[in-house]
């Protein structure tokens, strides 16, 4: 090793000089750093950590980097962990990343803990099997936790209350002949809102069926999609909520090519308040999902499941919702 042969000093003096100063002594402590120094020597943190059985990397695996939202998140994650952790992004999509390659990742302690900003993957079934063995520090973050993965520590906005909230802001602003456009079938955080939204209506007296919910993909072009279904029907809605922020901006956008005008034709509300909802043309009445703090409370979750994996209680922290009302929506009656 370069260090210690310049220095004059076992390798094993130098481990002692990086990693437990104080058991060397003074003049060959300060041998050693001037050396290190002068070559402007850098140690392999990983590979020292590996050696001592850490890593400091915490891997968050995402549906979509690119998502405003997740970015939000992501801030309060950073907030958290950066003066301890590096933090790893695995995108959770079909086709980008092996679904299973992160439990792998854990247990051969690759890295000390997984942020899950996703719930409904194909590695369920795996991941309770080891961990039952041996406790895993994961925390779920934004979405809330299905079924099988109750066991795991969780934190998000309660989506069915936070539904039926907007839904109940439309019916009370006049409107009756509303439409939700949700995600895909299988999605567990839109089958929540799905609810609410239902549960709003069926208390208004007002009728659902089939037709009062569109299934599309969480993106701006689902959306697109979506409208053009909407605004082809004989009978159209007067308000359309979305399930997310980018399903209304593309009903939005799609509406205006069509020369409809927002909210005057027809009222959108979206979900999240992420970054691009101020700034629509109009901007975009939604439902406020506090993500940086979702960030935050995942973070310290996730800190106390690897400090303390025997003191970790699973359980729910449900943070607060409240309701942005801006242009894109208006009273009808």
């Amino acid at each position: 090793m370069e260090v210690a042969k310049l220095a004059g000093v076992s390798t094993t003096t130098v481990s002692r000089c990086l990693n437990a100063p104080e058991k060397v002594g003074k003049k060959t402590l300060a041998r050693v750093r001037r050396v290190i120094e002068d070559i402007n020597f850098s140690p392999n943190m990983l590979a020292q950590n590996f050696r001592r059985g850490k890593t400091n990397i915490v891997l968050v695996v995402v549906h979509e980097i690119g998502s405003w939202l997740f970015a939000e998140i992501l801030e309060g994650i950073r907030s958290v962990l950066d003066t301890r952790y590096s933090i790893v992004l695995t995108e959770s999509r079909p086709g980008v990343a092996e679904g299973n390659s992160f439990i792998d990742m854990l247990v051969a302690k690759q890295v000390e803990g997984v942020i899950l900003l996703c719930s409904t993957l194909p590695f369920s079934k795996k991941l309770i099997e080891i961990n039952k063995s041996k406790p895993l520090p994961i925390v779920i973050g934004l979405e809330p936790i299905s079924d099988d993965l109750s066991q795991f520590p969780s934190v998000h906005i309660d989506n069915y209350q936070a539904a039926f909230d907007a839904t109940d802001y439309l019916i009370r602003t006049g409107h009756s002949a509303i439409l939700f456009v949700s995600g895909p079938r299988n999605s567990y955080v839109t089958s929540d809102r799905e609810l609410g939204f239902l549960e709003a209506m069926r208390l208004a007296g007002l009728p659902v069926d089939e037709a009062s919910i569109i299934h599309s993909d969480l993106t701006s072009n689902g959306g697109v999609n979506a409208a053009m279904e909407i605004l082809s029907r004989p009978q159209m809605p007067t308000a359309v909520f979305c399930a997310n922020d980018d399903m209304a901006l593309g009903v939005l956008s799609y509406a205006a090519r069509r020369g409809f005008k927002v909210p005057e034709d027809l009222s959108i509300m979206g979900f999240d308040d992420t970054r691009y909802a101020a700034i629509a043309n109009p901007p975009l009445s939604t439902v406020l999902q506090p993500a940086r703090e979702i960030g935050v409370s995942a973070a310290l979750r996730l800190l106390r499941a690897i400090d303390t994996p025997e003191g970790n209680a699973v359980r729910d922290e449900i943070l607060p919702h409240r309701l942005v009302i801006r242009s894109s929506t208006r009273p009808i009656g």
